[in-house]
């Protein structure tokens, strides 16, 4: 099981360079809006690796131990200036076995402090939260 949360949102801040999409699926961007997100993580303090370009989009690695934590970030369907951002932890099986999984507060605080960074800028609007 992994634990996620999801924001949708609009915004033309984060550009989309030439042959970008060659890395991860045709018609997939998102690798500005990643540099954008691991910059932001950084500002408060989490230790976050290179980007990372998948099939899905956009991977920024957030090093949280004892779980793999990574923010995948992709435009949305309907034109450039949609995007989506994932949060997911995975990991920890040992912690789940013993009954101290603590992936669902680990994602919180990434996406709380993705989701802060996102809410001050104001080139990004009608952010919207996927229940999970």
């Amino acid at each position: 099981m992994m634990q996620s949360a999801v924001l949708h949102f609009e915004s033309r801040a984060f550009a989309i360079s030439p042959g970008e999409d060659e890395r991860t699926n045709p018609g997939i961007f998102g690798e500005a809006l990643a540099n954008w997100v691991a910059d932001q993580l950084r500002a408060h303090a989490f230790q976050v690796g290179d980007v990372i370009a998948e099939d899905f989009g956009w991977c920024v690695p957030v090093a949280i131990k004892p779980y793999s934590v990574y923010v995948a970030c992709a435009s949305g369907s309907e034109g450039t200036d949609q995007w989506q951002l994932f949060v997911f932890a995975e990991g920890g099986l040992l912690n789940r076995l013993v009954g101290k999984d603590r992936r669902a507060e680990v994602v919180n605080s990434v996406f709380g402090a993705v989701k802060g960074a996102m809410e001050s800028f104001s080139e990004i609007r009608n952010i919207e939260e996927d229940p999970t």
